[in-house]
C-alpha cells in the first residue's frame, strides 16, 4: 500500500505570532515518522511535514490522491483545530481514503476523533500497531484483531480494542528512515548552520508531575536503547550530512541512566561526530550530576531544556514535580552559572496559572526567570486530559472549558485571565528590550538563538491574511468578553465549517 506519514499542514494559522514556541530551538527532523515509516515493511511510504514544509494545497491535494491510507499525527490541543480542518480537507478530497491518527491527543481522546472523522485511533507506541493496522487494510480485513487501535466500525461504532504491551526492548525497532526526509527546513539555532534532526534514546518518564501528558502516555515507565544502538544512528544521520542533533527524550537527563550516558559521551567522542545537541534535562539531575554535564558538554552540548516550573516551593508540591534539589531558587541559579560557565545554554520552562496560584506568585516565577536562565518559555497552564492535574481541576469545578481545543485565546482554568493579561504584558516587555536584545546578539552563546527568535516573530508577523487578521481583530473588540467555549465556538464554526472546507478544497483544485 502507498503510506502517507504526516503532521498537519498549516491550514488554521494565529495571528501575530504562532502559539509553538518550541519551534524556535527544537526544529529538527522528526525520528518519529522516520521511524514509523521503518517499521512499514513492503509498503511505499512518504513523509510529510507540515510543521516545516508549508507547501501549496494543490501540491498537498497531490500527496492526499498518491496515498491508500494516511496517518496522522497530533500532540496537544493547541494543534486540534487545525488537525480537525485537516482531516476534513481529505476527507473532501477523498471520502474512501482511511485516515489513521496517532499521538498524545488522540491517546486521551480517542472517541472524540473517531467522532469528528478519523478511521481509527492508534494509542500510544505505533511501530508495531501502525504497520499491523495498515496489513489488516492491503487483506481487506477489519481491524478487530489490531491491538492498541480504536476504530470506526462500519454502522459508525467506535470500537476500542485492548491496550498493546509496550515493547521492552528498544533496540528491536527498526532503524529510522532518514532517505525519506528531506533535511534542507530543519535548523537547530546553535552557533552554527547546518541540517539537523532528533534522536531517541529512550522512551517515557518516571516522574508523576501533575499537569503532564508523558507519565500517563508511557504508564510511569522509562525505558532505553542500549549505548550502541544510539551511536548506530547518530552514524546515520552524520551519513546524512546532520550536525545538529536534538535528544527527543521527554526527560533525557534522567536519574535512571547516568552509567548509559557516560558510554554515550564517550562514544560520541571515540566515534568524532562534531554534532551540536541539546534536551530536556531537570534541575536536580544536573545539580547531582557535574561532572556527567561536562562530559556532555565535551561532546556537543550546547543548551539544555529545564523544566523548573516555579520558584515557589508550594507550586512544585501541588506540581508533584519531586524536585529533591530545591531550595527556594538558589539552587536554580547556582546550575545555572555552572551550565553558562560550560558553555550551555539554558532555555527555562515554567507553568503559570495553576489552580489557586496567585498572580503575584505567578509573577515572581517569571520576572526572576533571568536569574536562573537565558530564556523563559512559558505556559498559562492546561490541565490536559489523562492528567492528575486534569481530573482535580474537573472535579473541583475549576474548569473554564473543556480541552478538545485550545487557543492562544483562551484559558482553560477558571479566575487566571489576569494571570494570562499579566504574562502578555510581561512577554512585549522581555522580548522588546534592547538592553537585553543587544547583549544577547553580542554573545557568541546566544547570537543565533536571538536571531531566531527574531525571525520566528518576523515569519509570525508576514503570515498575516484576512482570517487570521480578523480573528484577531474580532477577539481584541469582541472575544475577549466572551466565555472560553463561546471563543472555540466562533473559532469552530468560522474554520470548521462546510463552506471553508469547500474553499479550501477548491483552491486544491476539487
Amino acid at each position: 500500500m502507498k503510506v502517507l506519514i504526516l503532521t498537519p499542514q498549516a491550514l488554521y494559522r494565529r495571528w501575530p505570532t504562532t502559539p509553538d514556541t518550541t519551534k524556535m530551538m527544537t526544529n529538527a527532523a522528526p525520528v518519529t515518522m522516520a521511524q514509523l515509516a521503518g517499521a512499514l515493511k513492503g509498503h511505499e511510504v512518504r513523509i510529510l511535514d507540515g510543521n516545516v514544509y508549508d507547501i501549496p494545497l494543490k501540491e498537498y491535494a497531490e500527496h492526499i490522491r498518491w496515498a491508500d491510507v494516511a496517518g496522522m499525527n497530533v500532540m496537544c490541543s493547541y494543534a486540534a483545530l487545525n488537525t480537525e480542518l485537516n482531516l476534513k480537507f481529505i476527507k473532501k478530497l477523498r471520502p474512501d481514503l482511511p485516515v489513521v491518527m496517532g499521538g498524545h491527543h488522540p491517546t486521551f481522546q480517542d472517541a472524540e476523533w473517531i467522532e469528528r472523522g478519523a478511521d481509527a485511533v492508534v494509542r500510544r507506541e505505533g511501530e508495531v500497531t501502525f504497520p499491523e493496522l495498515v496489513d489488516a487494510l492491503a487483506a481487506g480485513r477489519d481491524l478487530s484483531g489490531v491491538a492498541g487501535v480504536t476504530w470506526r466500525g462500519t454502522n459508525g461504532e467506535v470500537n476500542r480494542n485492548p491496550d498493546r504491551p509496550f515493547v521492552q526492548d528498544l533496540d528491536t525497532l527498526p532503524l529510522p528512515r532518514w532517505d525519506l526526509v528531506d533535511f534542507s527546513g530543519y535548523y537547530l539555532y546553535l552557533r552554527r548552520a547546518g541540517k539537523s534532526a532528533c534522536v531517541e534514546t529512550g522512551r517515557g518518564c518516571e516522574q508523576s508531575c501533575a499537569f503532564c501528558q508523558v507519565g500517563p502516555m508511557w504508564h510511569n515507565t522509562h525505558r532505553f536503547k542500549s549505548t550502541e544502538r544510539v551511536l548506530a544512528e547518530m552514524r546515520l544521520l552524520k551519513e546524512n550530512g546532520v550536525t545538529q542533533v536534538f535528544i527527543v527524550d521527554d526527560n533525557y537527563g534522567s536519574k535512571l541512566d547516568t552509567t548509559r550516558q557516560a558510554a554515550l559521551y564517550e562514544g560520541m567522542r571515540r566515534e568524532n561526530f562534531g554534532f551540536e545537541w541539546g534536551g530536556f534535562f531537570r534541575h536536580d539531575y544536573i545539580r547531582a550530576n557535574h561532572e556527567l554535564m561536562l562530559a556532555a558538554a565535551a561532546s556537543g552540548l550546547k543548551f539544555v531544556c529545564i523544566g523548573f516550573e516555579s520558584v515557589q516551593g508550594a507550586d512544585l508540591k501541588e506540581f508533584n514535580k519531586g524536585n529533591a534539589a530545591f531550595d527556594g531558587g538558589g539552587s536554580y541559579e547556582e546550575e545555572y552559572r555552572f551550565l553558562k560557565e560550560a558553555g550551555i545554554t539554558v532555555f527555562g520552562f515554567m507553568v503559570i496559572g495553576y489552580p489557586g496560584q496567585s498572580q503575584a506568585a505567578a509573577m515572581q516565577t517569571i520576572e526572576n526567570a533571568h536569574s536562573f536562565c537565558d530564556y523563559p518559555v512559558v505556559t498559562v497552564y492546561k490541565p490536559l486530559p489523562g492528567t492528575a492535574g486534569y481530573r482535580k481541576t474537573k472535579q473541583d469545578g475549576l474548569l473554564a472549558k473543556e480541552m478538545f481545543y485550545h487557543d492562544s485565546f483562551t484559558v482553560a482554568v477558571k479566575g487566571t485571565k489576569p494571570i494570562l493579561a499579566a504574562y502578555n504584558k510581561f512577554f512585549v516587555r522581555y522580548v522588546g528590550n534592547p538592553v537585553r536584545l543587544v547583549r544577547n546578539l553580542l554573545d557568541p552563546r546566544l547570537r543565533r538563538v536571538e536571531l531566531a527568535i527574531i525571525r520566528w516573530f518576523a515569519l509570525g508577523i508576514f503570515n498575516a491574511n484576512p482570517d487570521n487578521v480578523s480573528d484577531f481583530l474580532w477577539f481584541l473588540f469582541k472575544g475577549r468578553k466572551l466565555g472560553e467555549e463561546e471563543v472555540i465556538e466562533h473559532l469552530r464554526k468560522k474554520y470548521l465549517s462546510e463552506e471553508n472546507v469547500a474553499r479550501l478544497a477548491r483552491r486544491a483544485g476539487a
